[in-house]
């Protein structure tokens, strides 16, 4: 009996079929890989523009911030902020958003209050010395996709072109100042005799370190006196913010500050922010210690950056100068002064500080003349240079403090790098960013 074999296909046709099938499953994996690597590239484009589109924003928002000062018109403001959001350009900062296709919007709008609507400058109801906050809002349209549509070629897919946005809002608040040191400054028309006009920057402010809170000045105007700005009572309470960094927790305006006498026993702190150092008495020294006194600076003004020669001819050093020289303590002969102490050494100096440029309270010291007065109410703040140093302990001796403006002035040289601070700050107001 004959048996009969199975039929088998040739074999290179089963071969070539299987070419086939795997040839289409090649075909669509490499569609798929190109497209999942397409959309990765195509993700991180939008990524940069996005984060470009919130700088543009951002720029757009701090300056349009700095003319909400309640008198500048808010075309003002928004100009300036459209001007300086259009030096951020979109797309790997270049002119591929002037592509065909991309379209853009661009929004400023005024709040007094963060809760409250954002209005465009043409339909905001809030009074004008009201309005705190401006909004930027950004976007780019229409940007198209790299290799993302590759996947349109599966069913039900659709991927178009993108759109990113971007916002941030912006209001102003008080810059870093320094800080405070226990003394308080007469408002000038209430200074001894009366400064007409108020003081002038650059004016030397003196006073007796007598047993008065107010004495007559020897020679230019205005005059000031110890203040304790902590709550605390006694001498060892100012010494130990003259040694240290100060009173950096301001009270406000209005606050009642406590009014001292004389504090004869306080000269060494004080004089440690000049460098000069006397028994244990150790502090952080400003950069220079070199003292302005009618002797050293015979202009008598301006000793922070103005000019001045001595009998001879010869320039002196201003505040700035000497600073960067990190000058040391010239000495009681060369000051004109006797402060029986120790200079440091220059070591000392290049590691120091800004300590001689201080904040003060700015107060009535008409009410001084009531007896047994001691609270007396925060008018202002100014900024000061500590001049020179206290001689023999502080007795029946004169200080200076220089006249540097208004804390709040822009450009004061007792704010920090126009850095923001706290919004009971006194500094002068810096743009900063909210959201």
């Amino acid at each position: 009996m004959s048996r009969t074999r199975p039929y088998r296909k040739p074999l290179p046709r089963i071969h070539a079929r299987q070419r086939g099938a795997v040839a289409i499953i090649v075909g669509i994996m490499i569609a798929v890989l190109v497209g999942f690597i397409g959309l990765a590239l195509d993700l991180g484009k939008l990524y940069v523009s996005k984060s470009e589109l919130q700088n543009r924003a951002d720029s757009c928002a701090l300056a349009a911030a700095r003319d909400l000062t309640g008198a500048t018109p808010l075309m003002v403001s928004e100009a300036a902020g459209i001007t300086a959001g259009a030096r951020n350009l979109v797309l790997f900062q270049g002119k591929l958003e002037q592509q065909p296709g991309i379209t853009s919007t661009e929004a400023v709008t005024y709040s007094d209050s963060l809760s409250n609507a954002f209005l465009d400058k043409n339909s905001v109801t809030y009074a004008l010395n009201t309005i705190k906050y401006v909004k930027c809002e950004v976007s780019r349209g229409g940007i198209a996709n790299w290799f993302a549509q590759v996947l349109n070629a599966l069913p039900g897919t659709n991927i178009g072109p993108s759109t990113v946005a971007a916002f941030a809002v912006a209001t102003t608040t008080s810059a870093q100042t320094t800080c405070a040191i226990p003394v308080f400054v007469c408002r000038a028309d209430t200074a001894t005799p009366p400064v007409p006009g108020g003081y002038t920057i650059g004016q030397w402010l003196t006073t007796k370190a007598g047993t008065s809170d107010v004495q007559d000045l020897s020679y230019g105007g205005g005059n000031f006196g110890w203040a304790d700005l902590s709550g605390g009572s006694n001498a060892k309470d100012l010494a130990n913010q003259l040694k240290g960094p100060g009173q950096c927790n301001l009270p406000a305006t209005g606050a009642m500050i406590g009014t001292t006498g004389n504090k004869a026993s306080i000269a060494d702190e004080w004089n440690s922010r000049f460098g000069i150092v006397k028994g244990n008495t150790v502090g952080v020294t400003d950069f220079t210690g070199f003292a302005y006194t009618p002797t050293s600076w015979t202009a008598k003004s301006n000793a922070y950056n103005g000019a001045s020669s001595d009998t001879k001819g010869v320039s002196q050093s201003n505040f700035l100068t000497a600073r960067k020289a990190y000058k040391p303590y010239q000495g009681d002969s060369a000051a004109g002064l006797t402060t029986q102490g120790n200079t440091a050494n220059a070591a000392t100096y290049q590691s120091g500080a800004d300590r001689r440029l201080v904040l003060a309270p700015i107060v009535d010291c008409s009410s001084l003349s009531t007896p047994g007065t001691h609270q007396i109410p925060v008018t202002g703040w100014a900024c000061l240079l500590m001049l020179d140093p206290m001689q023999k302990g502080g007795a029946n001796d004169t200080v200076h403090l220089e006249y540097r403006g208004d804390s709040s002035l822009p450009g004061s040289p007792c704010a920090t790098q126009g850095m923001p601070g706290a919004s009971s700050g006194v500094g002068p107001l810096v743009p900063v960013l909210v959201q």
